[in-house]
C-alpha cells in the first residue's frame, strides 16, 4: 500500500463536487449577486480536493504512527520473553490484531512482514520497503537504526525500547498539541465564517445597501479584492494552527 496516495472513493468524489458547487453558488451570489460565478466550480474542485486528500492523509499517516508504536511495543516484549526477532514479528502480529482488528494498517504490513520471512527476505529488507513506501519520518529512522544494528550487532531490546519510547514522545506531544489548540481551530473556522454570514445578513436585510457593488466594473473589482483578501486570511489562519514537532 501506498501511503502517500490517496485514492477517492465515488462517494467522496460526489460529496467534494457537491462542496464545490454549493461553495461557487455562494459566493456568485454573495460577492458578484451573478451565476457566472459558477464557473469556478472546477478550480473550487480542485482545491476542495487537494485539502480533503490532505486531511485523510494525515489521519492515516498519525493511525499508522499509534499501530506502528503498539507494534514495536508488542516486538520488545517478544523479545525480551526470549523470542527471536523473527518470531517477535509473529507475536506482534497476534497482539495488533487483539489490539486494531485484521484490517488495521499495520496488521496487514506486519503479515506481509511475516509472509516474506517464510520466503527466506530478509527482515531488514521488507522493513526498508515498509519505510519507503510509508515516507514517514519515524519509521524510515527506525528502520535505518535497524539494519545498521543487524549488520553490526547490538542488544534488539535495547534499540527497541529506546525507539519506541522516542516515537511515542513524539506521538504523544503531537497529540498533545492538537488538543491544546482544538478549541483555537473552532474559534478560527467560526471566524472565517463570519465575513461570509455578515454579507448574506447585509444582502437579506439591506439589499438597497448593498446593491451599488454588483453590476459595474467597479463594485466587481472592488468584491474580487474583498474575496482575494479573505482567502489568503483563511489560509494564514490556517497555516498559523499547522503545527509540527
Amino acid at each position: 500500500m501506498e501511503y502517500s496516495v490517496y485514492k477517492l472513493k465515488l462517494i467522496e468524489i460526489l460529496g467534494i463536487v457537491a462542496a464545490s458547487i454549493l461553495s461557487t453558488l455562494v459566493i456568485s451570489f454573495l460577492f458578484y449577486n451573478s451565476l457566472w460565478g459558477m464557473l469556478a466550480s472546477p478550480l473550487a474542485f480542485i482545491l476542495l480536493k487537494r485539502e480533503y486528500i490532505k486531511i485523510r492523509l494525515q489521519k492515516r499517516i498519525s493511525t499508522l504512527t499509534a499501530e506502528f508504536i503498539d507494534a514495536l511495543r508488542g516486538i520488545s516484549n517478544a523479545l525480551s520473553a526470549g523470542y527471536s526477532m523473527e518470531n517477535a514479528c509473529i507475536e506482534s502480529q497476534k497482539e495488533l490484531e487483539m489490539l486494531h482488528g485484521d484490517q488495521s494498517y499495520m496488521f496487514l504490513e506486519m503479515a506481509e512482514i511475516n509472509r516474506r520471512q517464510r520466503m527466506s527476505i530478509p527482515l531488514e529488507k521488507s522493513l526498508e520497503d515498509f519505510a519507503n513506501r510509508t515516507q514517514i519520518e519515524d519509521i524510515m529512522s527506525f528502520c535505518q537504526i535497524f539494519s545498521f544494528a543487524k549488520r553490526n550487532g547490538g542488544s534488539m531490546v535495547d534499540i527497541i525500547e529506546s525507539t519506541t519510547d522516542k516515537i511515542s514522545s513524539k506521538y504523544e506531544t503531537e497529540k498533545e498539541i492538537e488538543v491544546a489548540i482544538a478549541s483555537k481551530k473552532m474559534e478560527q473556522k467560526i471566524m472565517s465564517g463570519f465575513p461570509i454570514f455578515i454579507i448574506a445578513y447585509l444582502r437579506l436585510t439591506s439589499p438597497d445597501y448593498m446593491g451599488s457593488l454588483y453590476g459595474n466594473a467597479l463594485g466587481i473589482g472592488f468584491m474580487t479584492v474583498c474575496l482575494l483578501v479573505y482567502g489568503v486570511a483563511m489560509l494564514i489562519g490556517e497555516r498559523i494552527m499547522d503545527i509540527k514537532v
